[in-house]
Order: structure tokens, then sequence, then C-alpha cells
């Protein structure tokens, strides 16, 4: 596992350059037997999603996915260490998952655990930006009773993660001379009393996943100080724990109270359904949030989704980003048995 996944974090992928190491996963899978397809993003683009398979069939019963793209900045692969740790950009987030699920499926595959049609990977792009991968991937007409999504969870099964309500704010101001206030109007007045009240925002506390939060990520505005300001903008990031429609209209209200200040949503979405009962499963809480909600078609009570993989999400986006090589040999052996327990149990 430690060769494959140098090879994988020393292949610069950040988000929207993630073709190189799509085309050498690609490689790597059909040289150890897989059915491999390369799914373009769009028609022309080197950007693509990796799926692979037994044999030529092509629909399974259970999925193992995660994504290749990475955060900036690229730290090539170095290590390991006295203790057995290897660094380096995508280390856990989320490229020694990806490693750790290919080894899991080739010991299921060498114990005839798994034949054509039980099992596939699936390995995406964008997820660290915008999810087009896993909205790609809901395109291809394919459907999976039980899909694992590889995260950095400390080889623990995720009770659950928060949704997320990501915003964007513009308000508008009337500029002038700030030693004649009257005669205008300030945008960054407006937009920071508005910003004050929705950080004063409470909402329920969900019993699995802790309190929703709010965070004020930027803030621009204003021209000079000794001028009223006649724009600025903000976005404000709040994690979702509990009934997203009611933090959404309570949050819309609040900024609708305020008619000089205009709103985009950037992205939304509650919550996801994400199961943890399984023997033998330590399980964890998280707060980040994944590609798993851009998943369509797959929301029912048929199907069973998990998230689970090596790592920390600590030291993810960080420059001290590592894996144990011991969490890759825990997380592939339990890949191994989540995939077993799905097969032999119905959703």
């Amino acid at each position: 596992m430690e060769s494959l996944l140098r090879d994988l974090v020393d292949i610069e992928s950040l988000t929207g350059d993630e073709g190189r190491v799509g085309e050498h996963l690609a490689g790597v899978l059909r040289a150890k037997g897989f059915t491999v397809e390369l799914l373009p993003i769009a028609t022309g683009s080197p950007r693509a999603n990796v799926y692979a398979y037994l044999g030529d069939v092509r629909e399974t019963r259970c999925l193992l996915t995660t994504h290749i793209d990475t955060v900036p900045p690229f730290i090539p692969f170095s290590g390991p260490d006295a203790e057995g740790k290897v660094y380096g950009r995508g280390t856990c987030d989320a490229k020694g998952a990806a490693v750790a699920m290919i080894e899991a499926a080739e010991r299921l595959i060498a114990a005839k655990e798994v034949k054509p049609g039980d099992l596939a990977l699936l390995f995406v792009v964008g997820e660290e930006v915008d999810g087009v991968g896993m909205k790609a991937a809901s395109e291809i007409g394919l459907r999976w009773e039980s899909i694992a999504f590889g995260e950095p969870t400390d080889s623990k099964l995720a009770l659950g993660h928060k949704g997320i309500l990501l915003l964007r704010l513009q308000a508008q101001g009337h500029a002038c001379h700030s030693g004649y206030p009257h005669l205008g109007h300030s945008a960054n007045h407006t937009l920071v009393t508005l910003l004050a009240d929705i950080l004063k925002l409470e909402f329920p506390r969900d019993p699995l996943l802790g309190p929703s939060s709010v965070n004020v990520g930027t803030i621009s505005g204003g021209e000079a100080p000794n001028i009223l300001s006649p724009s600025a903008s903000a976005t404000v990031s709040i994690r979702v724990a509990c009934e997203f429609d009611t933090v959404k209209r309570e949050t819309l209200a609040l900024i609708g109270r305020h008619p000089e200040v205009s709103y985009e949503i950037v992205a939304e979405y509650p919550p996801p359904n994400i199961q943890s009962s399984v023997p033998g499963f330590d399980t964890i809480n998280v707060g980040f949030g994944t590609d798993i909600p851009f998943l369509k078609y797959h929301d029912g009570p048929e199907v069973r989704k998990y998230l689970y993989g090596p790592g920390s999400i600590f030291l993810a986006h960080t420059a001290n980003e590592h894996v144990a090589l011991a969490d890759l040999e825990a997380c592939a052996d339990g890949y191994r048995r989540l995939i077993l327990h799905c097969l032999s149990t119905k959703p």
C-alpha cells in the first residue's frame, strides 16, 4: 500500500487538475485485473472519474468510493518516519482511503469472497470544491444498495455529518464623506449589523450531531477610511445539525429584514442519512462535510451509506498531513469487513 500511496500523492491533483492522477489510477487498476472506465466530467475534459469493477457486470450491489482531488498546496510524499507515518498532501484526505479500498477489494477477490456484480470502486474528482465528480456519477445510470464513502474518520464509522447552508451576501450603500454621514449610508454598517444578528441565531441541538455552527468566512467592503462604504459582501457558512428547512427559513427571514442586503445560496444540503451500526466497528462524530449529498437517486431506505476512512480530519488540509501505515492496514481490513457485512445482510 505504501508504494501505491507514494505514487498517487506524488502526482499533483489539485481540484480541477485531476487528469494525470486519474489516468495513473486507471492503469494501476487495469493491471490488477479490473475492468476500468474513465468517465470524463465534460466532453473533451481531462478530468474524469475512475470506475472499476469485476468482469463485465457494471452495476454492483456494493460500492467503495472516495475522491482523488486535493486542496492546495501540493506537498510531495515523504516517510515513513520512525513511527510508521507517511506525509504529503492527500495521504489522509483522501488518497489513503483510495489505497485502502483497492487493497480491500484485492483481498476480497483473492479470498473468493466477491464475484462480478458484488463490488465496484469509484474514484471521483472535485470533492474539495463543488462535488462535480459525485454529481456526474449520479448520472451514469447505476444504482448501488450499499456505499462506503472514504474520508478521514480515524478508522471509525461516522455517526453522520452536518448539512450546510452557504450564503453569499451583498449589501448596497450610498457613498459620501465620512464627516457628513447624514448624506449617505454605509453598506459596511448594514452588513456588520446583519452578520452580528446571524451569529446570534440559535437552533436546536441534534442528539447525534450536536449544535449547528455559523462561520462568517469572508468580509469585503469599502473604499477608504473617510468614505461611507458604497458596497460590501460576505460569505456565511452554517453547518446544519438539526432540521435543515428550519435553519434555512429562519436565516433567510432574518436577511429579509435588511432590504439593502441581497443573498445568493452558493450551496445547500441537509445532513445525509448515514448508517453506523455494524458489529465490530467503533463510531465517531464528525463535523466536516462530504460529497455524499451530491450522489442523487440513493436516498431511500433501500440504500445504506457509510462514512469511513484512515487518518484524522484534524490533519487534513494542514502542512503536517499524514497517515500511519498501520491505519491504512486497519482500514483495508475495515472496508473488507464492511463489504462482507453488506453482502450478507439486506438493507
